[in-house]
């Protein structure tokens, strides 16, 4: 999948440090038909933080949410994130980050907008 390819390009770059995603499914449809191919890509992070699906045009669907794409991620569970309220997606990165590694935001909605706040939350943390 696109989430796979760019995260092993992202794992080539990030040296000896882990890799952090943070991941907001598009679409309740995408969300509900491919969870278990999104948990799989996601799984070549160290850390996974998954949002809330951006719904677009869509209307939400009864039991879809970025929860289904945290349950199909196969790593330990202290490793899976889901965070529902984009508030705290920066604090919540933040508190997983360590220096050398690298964080990066997917999706397509307003994710890339978090780059900026958890640069901030990191700042304030030192």
């Amino acid at each position: 999948t696109e989430v796979a390819a760019q995260l092993r390009a992202a794992r080539e770059v990030s040296g000896r440090g882990r890799l952090l995603v943070a991941f907001q499914p598009h679409l309740f449809s995408r969300t509900k038909a491919f969870a278990a191919e999104f948990g799989s890509a996601l799984a070549l992070a160290d850390e996974v933080v998954v949002l809330d699906v951006f719904g677009a045009r869509e209307d939400p669907e009864p039991g879809v949410s970025g929860a289904l794409v945290a349950d199909a991620v196969p790593l330990p569970a202290e490793r899976v994130h889901y965070v529902p309220r984009w508030a705290d997606v920066p604090r919540v990165l933040a508190g997983l980050a360590r220096p050398g590694d690298l964080v990066i935001t997917m999706g397509a909605g307003d994710v890339t907008v978090l780059g900026a706040e958890i640069l901030t939350e990191l700042a304030a943390r030192r």
